[in-house]
Parts: structure tokens; C-alpha cells; sequence
């Protein structure tokens, strides 16, 4: 069965302790914590072979995907526990608006294994530079 290139947003399911907040973990092959820092120039990601789940744990940031050849903005924040996965294929970058970088975990599910290719970011195509821009601006 072929995977969908389809963004997926999903609550957080969770539990409150008191003054703790405990979160269901996600089934994965490894676990991430990455900072997303306050740079906001125009660069994507692509992975060939891997999941990506993420959510803020510190923070927000706008998650941008490609999809149908249009930029879309996915607003990931601290306060609204939203997991987000981009499958394989779906070309996504960041923006964050904030003055201190935000803190995420990526919960990865592998389908093969790791391209060096995938951990580089690529220039945004000239194509999508007014659209990027317009997503700064708003």
C-alpha cells in the first residue's frame, strides 16, 4: 500500500498530573528534539524515505509544506498540542517569527534507510519566492 503525501494534523492525546502534563508517545524509530531558530530565509526539506511527526514543545513556528504546487502555513504552537506528520515526498521548511528559537521533537518513522540528501536544506525554487514572501508578510 503506497503511503499518502498528505499532511496530517492530530491532538496531542494527554493526561494532566497535577501541574504535569503527560503526553501519549507516538510509535517511532527514533526520537528527535531540534530547535527551530528565528531565521526565516527561504529553504525546504524533502525526505525520501522517513515520516516526520513533530510537535512544539517550546515555542511556535509556521510549519510551510508543498502541496499542489501552492505553499501552505501550518501554525505549530506550545499552548495548542498538535502533532503534524508529513510523509515522504513533501517538500517543508519553517518560519519562526518568534526572538528565541522553538523547541521540537520529531517522532521518525523510517521506510528504508537514511538519504545524506535529506538533511539539506534546498533554496526555495524561484517559483514559490513571492508566495514565501507573502507568508512572512502575513
Amino acid at each position: 500500500m503506497a503511503l499518502s503525501r498528505r499532511i496530517e494534523l492530530a491532538p496531542v492525546s494527554h493526561n494532566r498530573a497535577g501541574a504535569t502534563l503527560f503526553s501519549e508517545p507516538l510509535p517511532s524509530d527514533e526520537t528527535l528534539i531540534a530547535e527551530i531558530g528565528t531565521d526565516t530565509s527561504g529553504t525546504l526539506f524533502c525526505h525520501r524515505r522517513q515520516t516526520d511527526q513533530l510537535r512544539v514543545l517550546r515555542g511556535a513556528f509556521d510549519l510551510l509544506v508543498l502541496e499542489d504546487r501552492r505553499l501552505r502555513r501550518i501554525t505549530l504552537r506550545e499552548d495548542e498540542p498538535t502533532w503534524v506528520r508529513i510523509p515522504p515526498g513533501v517538500p517543508h521548511g519553517a518560519i519562526n517569527r518568534g526572538t528565541t528559537p522553538a523547541v521540537v521533537v520529531n517522532a521518525v518513522i523510517r521506510h528504508g534507510p537514511s538519504d545524506p540528501r535529506d538533511y539539506r536544506p534546498r533554496p526555495l525554487p524561484g517559483a514559490l519566492a513571492r508566495q514565501w514572501e507573502a507568508l512572512l508578510a502575513g
